[in-house]
C-alpha cells in the first residue's frame, strides 16, 4: 500500500466509524474477561470494571496523546488511581514514548530519593517482543554540579557526554523510577526529557496517528488485563504462599532488574489473619504490599495497606512481623495492614539492591490467637 493509500484507508476507518467500532469491541471482550475472572464479590467486580476504566485512560495516554517519539513527553505512568502490576506506592513512576532512531538527553535535579533507576525498554505489551535493553541506576551515573543529572539517551555516544545509556533500533519506552522509603525526608528529582538531534516541532494530528492509536490502546488494554489476570489466577491456585520472583515476566513487565520481587496470593476467612514474618536484609529498600486480584494496591492514601523500612514496627530481634486482617490486633510489635474490606487478592515483598532475597512462608492463623505467637 502507497503512502497515500494508507491515509485514505486510515481516514475512511474513522469516517465509517469502523476504527472507533474495533476499539469498542475490545472493550467488550476485555470487559467480559474482567467479569469471567472476577472473585465472586461485589467489591471485586466494581473494582474490576474500575480497573478496565483506567487501564483505557492509560492506554489512550500512552498510545494517543504521548505517543510521539519526536516530541517525547516525560509523565507520571501511575499514581494513587492509575495502577496496576502491584504498583508501588513509595514509588514515583515516570514514562516516555522513545525511539532507537533519535537521540534524548534526561536532565534536571536529582533528589535524595533513595533509589534512582532509569529503563530503556522493547516492545509492548499488546503486540509482544516487551524486553530490558538496558538499565542503571543513580550510583551508577557520573554526578553533575551540585545535584544535577544528565544522561544522553542514543546509539551512538556523543563526545564529551559523561552518562550514556544506549538505544537499539527496537526501544520504544523509557521509565525512570524515584524510590523514597520515608517521603518526609527524601525529596524526588525533577528531570525532564529533550530530543537533542533535531527541533521538536510535531505535525498536526492525522487519520493514522488516530486509528493506530485506538489499535495500539485496544491491545495494550486486553495485553495487559491477560497478562496480570494470569499472574493472579497462577498465584490463586495456592494461596498465602509467596513464591519465587518469576524472572521471565519481570523482563517482559518493565522489571526492575535491580528488585527482586515476591509474590503471591491471599485468602482469608472472616476471623482469620496471615501472618508474615521477616528478617529484613541489609538493602536499599523492602517493601509489603497488599493488593486487589487485579494487582493493583489496595487504597494506600487512606489506609495501611503496605509497610516498608520505615514504616515497619521492629522487634527486639531486629525481625518484623507484618499481620494481614480486617481489623488491627493493636499488639506490640506488629505491623498490621488492612484487607480493606477484601477476602482475598494478591501481595508483593520487594527487596532492592538486597544482599540477599529471602522468601518467607506466610501462615494463616485466627485472629483470636495472635496475642499467643
Amino acid at each position: 500500500m502507497n503512502p497515500v493509500d494508507a491515509v485514505d484507508a486510515d481516514d475512511a476507518a474513522l469516517a465509517s466509524g469502523e476504527a472507533w467500532d474495533a476499539f469498542c469491541d475490545s472493550l467488550k471482550r476485555a470487559g467480559r474477561t474482567i467479569l469471567a475472572h472476577a472473585p465472586d464479590s461485589p467489591l471485586d467486580r466494581a473494582e474490576g470494571v474500575r480497573y478496565l476504566t483506567r487501564l483505557t485512560r492509560l492506554a489512550w495516554k500512552l498510545c494517543l496523546e504521548h505517543a510521539d517519539p519526536a516530541a517525547p513527553e516525560l509523565i507520571q505512568y501511575m499514581g494513587p488511581t492509575q495502577k496496576f502490576g502491584v504498583d508501588n506506592p513509595d514509588q514515583l513512576y515516570l514514562w516516555a514514548r522513545i525511539a532507537g532512531r533519535y537521540a534524548y538527553r534526561l536532565h534536571g535535579t536529582r533528589g535524595s530519593a533513595a533509589y534512582l533507576g532509569i529503563g530503556v525498554y522493547g516492545g509492548s505489551a499488546g503486540r509482544g517482543g516487551r524486553r530490558t535493553i538496558a538499565h542503571v541506576h543513580g550510583e551508577q551515573l557520573a554526578a553533575g554540579a551540585g545535584d544535577t543529572l544528565d544522561v544522553v539517551l542514543a546509539a551512538e555516544r556523543p563526545a564529551g557526554a559523561a552518562n550514556w545509556i544506549p538505544l537499539e533500533a527496537d526501544a520504544t519506552t523509557l521509565l525512570v523510577r524515584q524510590t523514597r522509603n520515608d517521603p518526609s525526608r527524601e525529596t524526588l528529582g525533577a528531570l525532564r526529557l529533550d530530543r537533542i538531534d533535531a527541533p521538536v516541532r510535531p505535525e498536526p494530528l492525522t487519520p493514522a496517528r488516530v486509528a493506530k492509536g485506538l489499535a495500539r490502546a485496544a491491545q495494550q488494554i486486553e495485553g495487559s488485563i491477560a497478562m496480570f489476570v494470569a499472574l493472579a489466577e497462577r498465584w490463586r491456585a495456592r494461596p498465602n504462599v509467596l513464591h519465587p520472583m518469576d524472572e521471565r515476566m519481570a523482563k517482559e513487565s518493565f522489571g526492575d532488574p535491580d528488585l527482586y520481587y515476591s509474590g503471591g496470593y491471599w485468602r482469608l476467612a472472616p476471623e482469620e489473619a496471615l501472618v508474615v514474618d521477616l528478617v529484613p536484609p541489609r538493602c536499599r529498600y523492602w517493601s509489603f504490599l497488599l493488593c486487589n486480584y487485579w494487582t493493583e494496591s489496595l487504597e494506600y492514601r487512606w489506609r495501611p495497606v503496605w509497610t516498608n523500612g520505615h514504616r515497619a514496627v521492629r522487634r527486639a530481634d531486629g525481625s518484623v512481623r507484618i499481620v494481614v486482617a480486617e481489623r488491627d490486633p493493636a499488639l506490640p510489635g506488629v505491623t498490621w495492614l488492612d484487607t480493606e474490606g477484601h477476602r482475598e487478592g494478591t501481595m508483593t515483598l520487594r527487596w532492592l539492591l538486597a544482599d540477599a532475597t529471602p522468601v518467607p512462608s506466610p501462615r494463616v492463623v485466627r485472629a483470636a490467637d495472635l496475642a499467643a505467637l
